[in-house]
């Protein structure tokens, strides 16, 4: 399982931008996809070689993603490149079932084009996508008006974003998310339709998304002074479940010389106060979701080397603590508590120069020292 999921993400991460005039077709037959899809590769320094294995590898992506149902959002591919290592690239094992060469040759471009058709085990592709969102990021779809016209700047949603990212969240906006899901996929996700919700999840291998709507109303003229009051209304949806996690509704005030100036400092004062409870409400939901994770590092010269490695993991983002659990020379333990999904962070460790990753599962990375 853990190796088909890696397979799959390396496989969309690699070449996401479309190709034009692509032909493609998935027929589902059974238990598998029929994908008939064309991929490109680049001819880098004449290797012609090199750049029809990236064709190949671009279009198994095309079929899978087609399976599931879903395109991957290239920035999202580009933030979570780390875990996307190059010995994945064409391993396939338990996704593609077999595969074969239709048509294969250079384009006028300096591309080479092959066009492939896969037979892909449909019920597992869905699943071992899924089974990638991160827990850290955010999709946050929060739609204003302002005195009953709809806010072309996001004010509110602005204050959630940047207190989110501030406290170390990875936070896809409204504005990304529209660029990719159209008017009407993003009502649906404010109204918390469960379909939307796990299409937006995995277009941004995002598990946690924040939905609602921020609105104002006019007030009062007191003296030329006039003031508005906001209402800002969020939920925090968990896209494995389709649970509501957190809930928040707050009411703020502005003012200004005109209506419309004060309307948009209430959205600000607004925004900034429901920040402040979503992040409470987060922190709690993290502390539910805190687990222990076994690192095991493999051939570390010295006791020295050993605290370096504690002293590494600690500094991790989300890392709350990290307990000695024995030295030796042969494999040293390390135990820490962390709430992301454990692919993230031996991804992170991999990283590291003086780690080789071995292999992960949910609980469990083992490393190996390399001098």
């Amino acid at each position: 399982m853990r190796r088909a999921a890696a397979a799959l993400v390396g496989l969309l991460a690699l070449f996401s931008a479309p190709a034009t005039a692509q032909e493609s077709a998935c027929q589902p037959q059974r238990d598998v996809h029929v994908c008939r899809v064309e991929g490109f590769g680049t001819v880098i320094g004449g290797d012609v070689a090199q750049a029809r294995d990236e064709a190949l590898i671009d279009a198994r992506r095309r079929a899978l993603e087609q399976t599931a149902g879903v395109q991957v959002d290239a920035e999202t591919i580009t933030r979570n490149q780390l875990l996307f290592d190059q010995m994945i690239r064409t391993k396939v094992q338990g996704l593609v079932q077999t595969e074969r060469v239709l048509e294969d040759g250079p384009t006028n471009d300096g591309r080479v084009r092959v066009k492939i058709e896969a037979w892909i085990k449909s019920g597992e592709v869905q699943e071992r996508l899924e089974s990638l969102l991160s827990e850290l990021s955010l999709v946050v779809v929060l739609p204003e008006q302002n005195l009953g016209q709809p806010q072309s700047q996001p004010i509110a949603e602005n204050e959630l974003v940047t207190r989110l990212v501030e406290s170390g969240f990875r936070v896809l906006d409204q504005a990304q998310v529209r660029r990719i899901a159209k008017r009407d996929r993003v009502a649906a996700l404010v109204r918390g339709d469960e379909d939307a919700v796990r299409e937006i999840a995995l277009r941004f291998m995002s598990n946690l998304l924040v939905t609602g709507e921020a609105t104002t109303r006019f007030s009062q003229n007191n003296q030329g002074i006039v003031s508005a009051i906001c209402r800002i209304t969020a939920r925090v949806v968990e896209a494995e479940t389709a649970r509501v996690v957190a809930n928040v509704s707050v009411t703020e005030r502005g003012f200004a010389s005109n209506a419309t100036s004060a309307g948009e400092n209430a959205l600000a004062a607004g925004g900034k106060r429901a920040a402040e409870q979503l992040l409470q409400a987060l922190d709690g939901y993290f502390k539910r979701k805190d687990r222990r994770i076994e690192v095991r590092v493999r051939r570390l010269p010295s006791l020295d080397e050993y605290r370096r490695a504690k002293a590494f993991l600690e500094k991790q983002r989300w890392v709350s603590g990290v307990a000695e659990g024995g030295y030796s020379g042969d494999e040293s333990v390390l135990v820490l508590t962390y709430p992301e999904k454990t692919l993230y962070l031996a991804a992170r460790i991999g990283r590291e120069g003086r780690y080789r990753l071995v292999e992960f599962d949910r609980g469990r990375i083992l490393v190996e020292y390399r001098p």
